[in-house]
């Protein structure tokens, strides 16, 4: 076991001392609970479990695991290493079944009934004891004492990551090219603040996420101090209206030490990512840095910054390197050119100091597999360091497809013995809480080449993820992210460790949340709500499949570099099926020619059903005063309603493009009702926002107009009554 600092011990002790001291006062049954506090992960899997017995009125004593062997009789909870001799035997004694073979953040849950009932948890290392710790406690949060658990979990993918695009100051910006979005500008108090790590951090390991990962520019001047750049060093934390944090290096480099050691303490690793060849803020203190490739100066500035990235963060697991973002030379030079800002850099720090451990990514912008593993085997020959890919898996849009074909990296990367991550980027969903956990059991399972996998993380580059502020009831704004969109969140990271985990699991999750619906019925709804919105980015994305290409929560492009609003002869005439896809593309499908493929025709039918079944689930749902229900059920009356919009509208694209307008003139009709619905609901609920690639302004009815205009252009000649569309007449 790692050894701890006095700090880290006296941090520990206090665990200990919360959950010894705050046991609740009650006549009800009392219920040991034997964990080792001093590793920060079973003493944070024991708070859940202590947290959830409580909510039952049960009364927690927790020991130490020493005190297992003199423990007397009562029930009890052991939270240990599988690795652990005494608590196997103890558990042999009692009859229970061994647990052998775990590996790395496996664990096994066993049940005894003599002398009294007993849950054993034990982890094949501590991520794995804490993750069947997690479990358990949800488990008893649904059924209290009365269930009996004998089962085994062990991740699928072994690296579940975050991808958080966040800026860490005005000055040196996150991906949002040349301006910041709102979402960006409201960020920065937010990175500086260590309860928004720690609460982002502890809900994403119960969600069973163990990499945490931060994308900026440039991030350098909020993290080091170069001797012969003292300069580019900021002087303090800028944002925008008037944020100033006045923060020192010294104290810039303790808080992040801080986030990194919390973020061990609950099993993930830590990384910066940066996009090249950006020099934010350094460049306007030093004019000599500059964004030339062929500039010695940059390549030593960024030489040196690199260094002092691993000399001042002892805590830091890896960097991400973004080969070509902002260069114009072939794959070799601009990976020849990373190698000289940074990759030597690492390469000679681990060298010279072996009993630091390092990871460095590097991603395919603008490279190539045989350029990085060529241009970086001095790297491979050191020990204490790894070295890895990364690439775009489905490109902007994971949520189309569930088998996408767009890179062949993670098969070049096999061939030489090498491994790769999978960057799945979500600009689809800034507002919507999406759920459909089919759908992500068959995305992770389709992944190909597994073995060549490390794993995998999850993110956004046109909206920055902080705490919530989008909501018109400013009652329910404040809260993370991460929590707002606590399902979709939870979906990825639990079923990328195990797809295999059952409906039932999430279920009992939605039952222990909302105790006051079916959570049966709100569990169906969600998924039927949620699964005809990848289906239509499906269905369209060959040409649309970047970020500014294809937004489909407003279906919108951007008007910059692309047309805005996504009209039907968008949809009829520009698309092709996302690259994996086994659907028919629209234009195929008008011409009757889909060959066995599922045509349009179909996918709409899908659609359209699977809408209207989740708003007739949906449809006898009451919040109980629950604001958060009611968020919910709009969330799902929302997509479903956007569902229904595009049913209708690839339906009309493909009569348009099969030449009977009016039947196209009746879809669309269908679809300007739909979409009024939509429109409404979301006004209702959410300000108006600017992204990177869009602004919704000045309100959400800013595409009320292109929507008519779609019916009109095919002689519709007054504004349909969306009532008796929604019937279907």
């Amino acid at each position: 076991m790692t050894t701890l600092s006095f700090t880290r011990v006296a941090t520990l002790a206090w665990m200990l001392v919360g959950l010894l001291g705050s046991s609740a006062a009650s006549s009800a049954e009392t219920v040991g609970l034997y964990v080792d506090p001093t590793v920060p992960q079973l003493a944070f899997a024991a708070g859940d479990i202590k947290a959830a017995l409580e909510k039952r009125n049960y009364t927690v004593q927790v020991h130490s695991l020493v005190a297992l062997a003199k423990s007397s009789s009562g029930k009890k909870i052991v939270l240990a290493l599988a690795t652990d001799k005494a608590v196997v035997s103890q558990l042999a004694a009692q009859g229970g079944k061994p647990a052998t073979g775990l590996g790395a953040q496996a664990y096994a849950l066993r049940t005894t009934t003599k002398p009294e009932l007993s849950y054993w948890v034990l982890g094949g290392d501590a991520n794995g004891a804490m993750y069947g710790g997690l479990q358990l406690a949800e488990n008893l949060s649904g059924s209290g004492l009365r269930g009996r658990f004998d089962t085994e979990e062990s991740p699928l993918l072994l690296n579940r990551g975050m991808k958080l695009n966040l800026p860490l100051d005005k000055r040196i910006p996150t991906y949002v090219g040349g301006w910041s979005s709102n979402s960006a500008k409201k960020a920065i108090p937010h990175v500086w603040d260590m309860t928004f790590w720690k609460t982002l951090i502890d809900q994403q390991a119960r969600n069973r996420y163990n990499m945490l990962s931060v994308w900026v520019h440039h991030p350098f001047p909020a993290l080091v101090k170069l001797a012969d750049y003292p300069k580019a060093c900021l002087p303090n934390i800028e944002g925008f209206d008037g944020f100033v944090k006045e923060l020192s290096h010294e104290q810039r480099v303790a808080f992040w030490r801080e986030v990194m050691r919390y973020a061990h303490d609950r099993g993930m690793t830590f990384y910066f990512f940066n996009w090249n060849i950006y020099v934010d803020y350094a460049k306007t203190q030093y004019p000599a840095l500059t964004q030339d490739p062929k500039n010695p100066t940059t390549i030593d500035y960024m030489s040196k910054s690199m260094r002092a990235l691993l000399e001042t963060y002892p805590e830091l697991d890896g960097f991400g390197i973004t080969s070509g973002d902002g260069m114009d030379g072939t794959q070799e030079e601009n990976t020849q050119w990373t190698w000289k800002a940074m990759g030597k850099a690492v390469t000679d720090y681990l060298h010279e100091n072996p009993s630091r451990q390092f990871n460095l990514i590097h991603r395919s912008v603008k490279s190539s597999v045989t350029a990085w593993s060529t241009t970086y085997a001095p790297l491979k020959s050191v020990p204490n360091a790894t070295m890895h890919f990364s690439s775009k898996y489905a490109m902007a849009h994971m949520y189309s497809t569930t088998t996408p074909t767009w890179s062949s990296d993670t098969k070049n990367v096999a061939k030489i013995g090498m491994k790769t991550w999978l960057t799945l980027r979500n600009d689809d969903y800034f507002y919507f809480n999406w759920g459909d956990p089919q759908f992500v059991r068959e995305f992770i399972m389709a992944i190909p080449q597994k073995e060549a996998v490390v794993g995998m993380y999850i993110g956004i580059d046109g909206y920055n993820p902080s705490r919530t502020y989008c909501y018109k009831n400013a009652a329910l704004n404040g809260k993370l992210e991460v929590e707002r969109r606590w399902y979709m969140e939870m979906l990825w990271g639990r079923l990328a460790y195990n797809p295999q985990t059952s409906d039932e699991v999430l279920q009992n999750l939605l039952a222990v949340r909302y105790p006051k619906v079916s959570a049966t019925d709100l569990f169906k709804a969600w998924a039927l709500a949620s699964r005809s919105l990848p289906k239509v980015t499906e269905l369209i994305m060959g040409e649309w499949k970047l970020d500014f290409h294809w937004y489909p929560e407003a279906c919108w492009s951007d008007p910059g570099r692309c047309t805005g609003f996504r009209t039907i002869d968008g949809f009829a005439n520009d698309t092709t099926v996302a690259d994996g896809s086994k659907l028919c593309d629209i234009a195929t499908s008008a011409k009757g020619e889909c060959k066995g493929k599922k045509s349009s025709y179909e996918v709409a039918d899908e659609m359209q059903t699977d809408a209207q079944n989740a708003l007739a689930l949906i449809k006898s749902m009451k919040s109980g005063g629950n604001p958060e229900l009611e968020v919910v059920i709009n969330n799902m009356k929302q997509m479903a309603s956007l569902s229904a919009y595009y049913a209708h509208k690839i339906r009309g694209a493909t009569y348009k493009k099969a030449g009977n307008i009016e039947k196209a003139r009746d879809e669309m009709g269908k679809a300007y009702g739909w979409w009024m619905d939509y429109s409404r609901s979301m006004e209702s609920t959410y300000h108006p926002d600017s992204f990177r690639n869009l602004a919704i302004a000045p309100d959400w009815k800013f595409a009320d107009a292109a929507v008519l205009k779609e019916y009109t252009d095919l002689g519709g000649t007054r504004i349909p009554d969306d009532r008796i569309i929604q019937k279907g007449d």
